[in-house]
C-alpha cells in the first residue's frame, strides 16, 4: 500500500506564508485594547497542561475558592508566560469560551464576563506609576490620586479600596526592565524603582485580605523576564523577588520535555492534519524501513522506537525535541517562540518552493 506523502496529508495555515505575521508577538497591551480575535487564538492555539493549570487556579479564585491569590508562571525567555496571561485573560472577558476551551468544570458558573487590568514593564513611560494604570483601567483612577504627585506607593488598605468587589483578574508581565528604567527615576530621596517594589509588595499582601479573594494576579517570573535579570534582581529588586515567592504559586506554562511541543506546533502551523490512522501507516512504513535495514545490518535503531517517535510527533521529526534542548542552551534563544519562528520557516520552505506536489495544494 502507497503510504500519503506530507503534502497529501497536511495543509498549513495561511498564516504560515505571511511574513508580516511570522514574527507577530502579542503582548498585553493587546488584549487590553482588545485587539485579540479570541476565535482565532483559541483555533490556532494548544492548550498546554501547565494551561489548563492555570486556568483552573485562576476560576478557582475568581469564585473565592482558592486562597492562591498570586500566581507566578515560570519559564526562560520566550516560554509561554505572556502567551498563557493572554489566553486566560481571554477567558476571563469572554465567557462563550469557558466551556469549549476548560470544560464542564466551570459550566454552571453564574461568573459572567470578568475585568482584567494588565501591566506590561515595556510601558516604561506610565505617569503615573503602575499603580495609576491600574486604577485607571479600573475606572478609579481618581481614588490614588494622592499617590500621583509626589508619586508614592499605596499601601495595603488603598490596594483593598481599590479592587475589592467584583471578581478581578490582574496581569503583570517583564517587570525587570521596567524596574531597571525606574532606577534613573528620583523620587524624593529615593528613585521610582523602590517605590514600586513597595507599591507592589503591599499589593501581594492584600490579596491575602477576604475583601480581595476573587482577585487573582498572575506575574512572570521576574529572573525569566529580562536576559540580565539576575543581576539586577541581586540588588535592588531581591525584596521585591522573596515576596513574589513568599506568596505565589508557580506554574510552568510548557513541559519542554513532554510532546506538548509537537501539540503546539501542530496546533499553530497546519489547519488540515491526518487521522490517527493514516499517521499510523506513516508510522508503519518508517518502522518497516528500519526493520529491512536492521536486518542487514545498517542500524541497531528499534524499529518499535522509530514507530512511537514518528506516531508522536507526526508530520515533525521526532528528533525535534532534541535538537530543540539543545537550542534552548544558547544564551537569548526564546524557548517555544524561537521553535515556532524557525519551523514556520521550514513549513513555508516546503510547501512554496519547487516542489510541483507543494504547489498543486493551492
Amino acid at each position: 500500500m502507497k503510504v500519503k506523502t506530507l503534502y497529501e496529508l497536511c495543509v498549513p495555515r495561511e498564516s504560515v506564508f505571511d511574513e508580516t505575521k511570522r514574527d507577530d508577538v502579542l503582548d498585553l497591551t493587546d488584549l487590553i485594547e482588545n485587539r485579540i480575535d479570541p476565535n482565532r487564538f483559541f483555533e490556532e492555539n494548544y492548550v498546554t497542561q501547565g494551561m489548563r493549570i492555570l486556568f483552573e487556579t485562576a476560576f478557582k479564585r475568581f469564585h473565592r475558592q482558592s486562597a492562591a491569590g498570586v500566581i507566578k508562571l515560570t519559564q526562560n525567555m520566550g516560554g509561554g508566560k505572556t502567551h498563557n496571561m493572554i489566553a486566560l485573560g481571554l477567558l476571563a472577558k469572554y465567557p462563550e469560551f469557558r466551556e469549549k476551551i476548560m470544560g464542564d468544570k466551570f459550566k454552571n458558573s453564574p461568573l459572567g464576563e470578568i475585568k482584567v487590568v494588565a501591566f506590561t514593564g515595556r510601558e516604561s513611560d506610565a505617569p503615573y506609576g503602575i499603580w495609576g494604570a491600574i486604577a485607571e483601567q479600573l475606572g478609579k483612577k481618581e481614588m490614588f490620586k494622592d499617590y500621583y504627585s509626589p508619586l508614592q506607593a499605596p499601601g495595603q488598605s488603598a490596594w483593598v479600596n481599590l479592587l475589592k468587589g467584583e471578581p478581578l483578574l490582574i496581569l503583570l508581565d517583564e517587570l525587570p526592565p521596567y524596574l531597571e528604567n525606574a532606577k534613573a527615576k528620583p523620587v524624593g530621596d529615593s528613585n521610582l524603582a523602590v517605590v514600586t517594589t513597595t507599591a507592589l509588595a503591599n499589593l501581594f499582601n492584600a490579596l491575602n485580605k477576604e475583601e480581595l479573594s476573587n482577585v487573582c494576579l498572575v506575574i512572570s517570573d521576574l529572573r525569566a523576564t529580562y536576559e540580565s535579570g539576575s543581576e539586577l534582581l541581586q540588588s535592588s529588586f531581591k525584596e521585591l523577588e522573596n515576596e513574589v515567592n513568599r506568596l505565589a504559586i508557580n506554574i510552568e506554562p510548557v513541559n519542554m520535555t513532554s510532546d506538548e511541543i509537537y501539540h503546539i506546533l501542530r496546533k499553530r502551523l497546519f489547519k488540515v492534519l491526518p487521522s490517527d490512522t493514516e499517521i499510523n501507516e506513516v508510522a508503519n512504513a518508517y518502522k518497516q524501513a528500519v526493520l529491512e535495514a536492521r536486518q542487514m545490518g545498517y542500524t541497531n535503531v528499534s524499529p518499535d522506537q522509530i514507530f512511537i517517535g514518528i506516531r508522536d510527533s507526526y508530520p515533525f521529526h521526532p528528533s525535534i525535541r532534541d535538537l530543540y534542548a539543545r537550542f534552548k542552551e544558547n544564551p537569548g534563544f526564546q524557548q517555544t517562540r524561537g521553535l515556532l519562528r524557525l519551523m514556520r520557516i521550514v513549513v513555508s520552505q516546503l510547501y512554496s518552493g519547487d516542489n510541483p506536489k507543494a504547489k498543486s495544494k493551492y
